[in-house]
């Protein structure tokens, strides 16, 4: 394993996916809310969690190497209400429907950029730039200790693709201060994002790719497992790890980049720090 950091691009990038986070989140809180409603709806005490976390994973999508990549943590509750469980793949999500043990409303979700430059592999194919991916979460208590969550999402300038993630956690709280999950990932995606990070075209092969032509369509892209700890170290202070594998499946499994430079075995890790503070909007 070969981590690569180059420090100009690495505070440029969180820097920006930071700030990006945070107008996520406030413009959710103002699109759940009417025009007319908005300043009583936004007005008030809140609880804001900001953070950062790094993140081991593989070089793009697909890659047998991997990297260090920062990522920024942002979460935003009314003051008085009790942190809620995020898992570590979770976008950031801002409820706008909650009845007793189901929870709807929207998501946004980051995904970082894949230069030409990052490997040999991926000569020819151009870059990919950064992307935002909006769009609707649901997640459903079936119990106190276990969740189902789904979220649906649409891509936004580095890729116009469709994605959808399917996920179950078992989570424990043995304390106050420490909680622990784990629990199986499905996620899919259509074809314009499968294209875009594993198709390779004419175009592409012009431009040096010495990968063979392929198309790939929609369908199922990989299934996984995760498991996550976080620990509060104090009221306003937490830490939280996290280790993922995922195995591609069907088309992309199948793409010449994975199959002839890749690894249908993906793994990533993270360590971060977070913390709480009040703020008030009245």
């Amino acid at each position: 394993m070969t981590p690569i950091l180059r420090f100009p691009s690495f505070c440029r990038r969180f820097a920006g996916r930071a700030a990006l986070g945070a107008l996520i989140g406030i413009g959710a809180l103002s699109f759940s809310s009417g025009d007319a409603a908005a300043q009583s709806a936004l007005s008030g005490d809140w609880t804001m969690t900001i953070g950062a976390e790094g993140r081991v994973v593989p070089q793009f999508e697909g890659a047998s190497s991997y990297r260090i990549r920062p990522m920024p943590i942002f979460s935003i509750r009314r003051a008085g209400a009790p942190s809620r469980f995020k898992a570590p793949d979770d976008g950031i999500r801002i409820g706008l429907i909650e009845v007793e043990n189901v929870r709807v409303g929207a998501v946004g979700k980051f995904r970082g950029r894949r230069a030409e430059s990052d490997a040999a592999a991926l000569q020819g194919l151009g870059n990919v730039g950064f992307a935002v991916e909006l769009g609707a979460f649901a997640e459903i208590w079936a119990t106190q200790n276990f969740r189902l969550s789904a979220e649906i999402r649409h891509g936004l300038g580095g890729h116009t693709g469709v994605m959808a993630d399917l996920g179950a956690d078992v989570v424990l709280r043995p304390d106050s201060q420490l909680t622990l999950s784990a629990g199986p990932r499905v996620a899919w995606s259509n074809a314009e994002y499968n294209r875009t990070y594993f198709g390779v075209n004419a175009q592409q092969r012009a431009r040096g790719s010495r990968l063979a032509l392929y198309n790939p369509g929609s369908g199922f892209r990989s299934l996984g497992f995760v498991g996550s700890a976080s620990y509060a170290m104090t009221p306003d202070w937490s830490i939280q790890a996290f280790a993922r594998y995922d195995r591609l499946v069907g088309d992309v499994r199948n793409a010449p980049l994975v199959r002839a430079h890749g690894s249908p075995n993906q793994f990533s890790a993270g360590l971060g720090f977070s913390y709480s503070f009040h703020a008030s909007t009245r």
